[in-house]
Order: structure tokens, then sequence, then C-alpha cells
């Protein structure tokens, strides 16, 4: 039972490794302005179709996917950047100001932050799993995020585990950071998107 136990922690472990490792590598071959976005779509991808078969995971089908999704991925991450950048900035702008009548401002656009960080990846995972435009995508993650408040908790404070074996290990962020970040989303999606599921064969 221990023996079992342990094997699956390592192939989980070697899975997360080659998703987070082919990341990085498809970011790279964009330049990382252009690779980021579809690299992620490539790994969500490629996860949701062998989960934790290794053996399944090969170069040249993540390659195709990645030439697939090129152009597409890159308008949909930049969608979201964008306005995190633009949210950012004004929340700097913000932080410069010295008076308390400003804290409200700055949680409001914290929460507005982490609201469309969890909505992006949300959306990535359901234009993965249906076929799906984008703007209703969007959508279905706007409701997703406001559909269950413990579930979000429970996934934003994986998040924020993620963020702190980082941030002590950065040797996490090479390794396995943004495949955890993803399966993590995957894997807490797993309710709502059943219903979704559900939804789509009761019509």
């Amino acid at each position: 039972m221990l023996g079992r136990m342990t094997q699956r922690a390592f192939v989980a472990i070697y899975v997360l490794m080659i998703l987070n490792l082919a990341f990085w590598l498809f970011s790279l071959i964009g330049l990382f302005i252009l690779g980021i976005g579809p690299a992620l779509r490539t790994i969500i991808e490629v996860f949701l179709n062998h989960k934790f078969e290794y053996h399944n995971y090969h170069f040249k089908e993540m390659w195709q996917i990645y030439k697939k999704y090129f152009w597409i991925a890159n308008g949909h991450f930049y969608s979201f950047f964008g306005i995190e950048l633009f949210l950012f900035y004004d929340l700097y702008l913000t932080s410069q100001i010295k008076n308390m009548w400003m804290l409200p401002v700055i949680f409001l656009l914290v929460f507005v932050m982490i609201t469309l960080t969890v909505v992006g990846i949300y959306t990535l995972i359901i234009e993965s799993t249906f076929d799906v435009e984008f703007k209703n995508a969007v959508k279905l993650a706007f409701v997703a995020f406001f559909s269950d408040f413990k579930d979000l908790l429970k996934f934003i404070a994986g998040l924020v585990v993620i963020g702190a074996l980082t941030k002590f290990w950065p040797g996490f962020l090479l390794f396995l950071t943004v495949s955890t970040i993803i399966v993590w989303g995957v894997f807490s999606s797993k309710k709502w998107i059943g219903a979704i599921i559900d939804q789509l064969e009761a019509d």
C-alpha cells in the first residue's frame, strides 16, 4: 500500500516536471512574449488528454498543440494580461498616496486582480475542455468564480501555498510551479466542470 502510494507520488511529480519544463521550452520558443500564452494552452491540453499517464507524453503532440493554438492563445492570454498590467500600475500609483481613505481602493484593486487571475485560469480550463468561444468561456469562468465560495477559497489557498513554496525554493519555479498551478486548477474545477457537462447532456 505504502509502496503504491509512493509510486503514484513519484509519477505525479514526474508528470508535473515534464509539463513545467515543456512550459518553459515552448515559452522560450516564442521568445516569452509570444510563447507564454500558447505554452499554457499546450500543457493544459496535454494534461487533460493524458492526466498522469507519463508514458503518453510526447514532444510531437505538444508541438502540434502549440502550433495549433499559437495565435489564438496569445490573443486570449494578453486579453487578461493587459488588464492585469493596467491594474498593477494603478495599484502602484494608488499605493504611493499615503492616505487611509485609499485603503479601500487598494483592497478593491487587489480583489479585482485576484478575480482576473482566477477567471483567467478557469477560462483556460474551459476552453481546453469544451469547444466554446472565448467570450462564452469567460462568462462561464465568472459564473464558476462566484458559484461556490468554498471551492474558490480552496483554490486560492492552493495558489498561495504554491506561491510560498516558489518564494522559499526558487527551483520550484523551474520544475513545478506553473504545472502545479494548472493541475491544481483542473482538480479544483472538477465539480463545476462536471455540472456544465451534466447541463449540456440534459439539454
